[in-house]
């Protein structure tokens, strides 16, 4: 309860705080399958009730048990099992000769995530994506060898595998949610991140998902305000690497997972990145009929075809 109560109070005063997502792990750029199962063993004991108790708006549109589930939900991932014979996977499928676009990929163990995520490789090549797909399925992206004292910090891993594709040697570089589905040819998706620098889809500003000190801390930070960010949709965010203010985009987001607690919200990663954007993007252009959410039949991805949207969210 101590530990509580000096988190609020340094919120408000935007002191620094102890991480409540970081494990006790060191730093190392290799990671054995021992690793991984120290390290699920290490977040599996991260334990949010008091906290989220403690921040829960008094007046709020969702309930407190959608933003434990939200903030919680890396710390019950599945990273190995040698019970049922899952052992990460890496795997760097190249592309053209020459070409520096690549799609990344990467989920855990849990629920449907690895058939979504095979079935969409699958439906990459089907509409002819020539460029290059780097993909994990379990363990975690470790690309400095830092990033694994944070995979419990939820939904980063975006993030560090799209590092690790630039360290690969791509300069465009494209995280897809193994939910997507793509129905027409991704060349207008690289040509935007080429042209703009970045390719994301957002909305109007949502600040009725925000947890008051969160939203603090960030409006401090970055300033900017979330009333007039336009809010980051996460499910694809697409990066010319080389960029200046790309590079300060990643640079301030592992400053942002260091300190763990900008993470607490509905929309953990979405958050932060709308003040990135805010702070360090220019102004972000609309790319209209980019995603069209799916519903449990078939019918949406005919919709889908027949109005020209690029990529369909499938169920999960």
């Amino acid at each position: 309860m101590r530990l509580v109560f000096l988190f609020l109070f340094t919120l408000s005063v935007f002191a620094e705080v102890p991480n409540p997502f970081e494990i006790e792990f060191p730093m190392q750029s290799f990671l054995s399958f021992e690793d991984y199962e120290k390290v699920q063993s290490l977040i599996r004991k991260k334990e949010f009730k008091e906290l989220i108790d403690a921040v829960y708006p008094a007046k709020c549109p969702y309930s407190k048990n959608d933003l434990y589930r939200r903030v919680s939900c890396f710390t019950r991932q599945t990273l190995i099992s040698r019970e049922k014979n899952l052992f990460p996977e890496v795997v760097h499928l190249r592309g053209e000769e020459g070409s520096q676009d690549c799609i990344v990929l990467g989920c855990s163990f849990d629920r449907t995530y690895p058939e979504l995520l095979k079935s969409l490789i699958a439906g990459l090549k089907e509409i002819g994506y020539g460029g290059a797909i780097y993909y994990r399925l379990g363990g975690y992206p470790n690309p400095t060898g830092e990033e694994i004292r944070y995979a419990a910090v939820p939904y980063a891993l975006k993030m560090f595998m799209i590092l690790e594709a630039y360290q690969l040697g791509y300069n465009k570089v494209l995280w897809l949610d193994c939910s997507a589905w793509p129905l027409k040819n991704l060349d207008y998706c690289f040509e935007a991140i080429e042209k703009e620098g970045i390719l994301v889809e957002w909305g109007r500003p949502n600040t009725e998902l925000l947890i008051p000190q969160t939203r603090a801390i960030l409006e401090k930070t970055f300033d900017m305000d979330f009333s007039k960010a336009p809010h980051v949709a996460g499910w694809l965010l697409g990066f010319k690497m080389d960029l200046p203010y790309v590079k300060e985009i990643f640079k301030d987001f592992y400053s942002m997972v260091r300190k763990g607690t900008p993470f607490l919200s509905l929309t953990p990663e979405e958050t932060l990145l709308t003040a990135l954007f805010a702070r360090h993007a220019p102004p972000l252009k609309f790319h209209p009929n980019l995603m069209l959410a799916s519903k449990k039949s078939d019918t949406r991805l005919v919709e889908g075809r027949q109005k020209g949207f690029r990529f369909l969210i499938r169920t999960h």
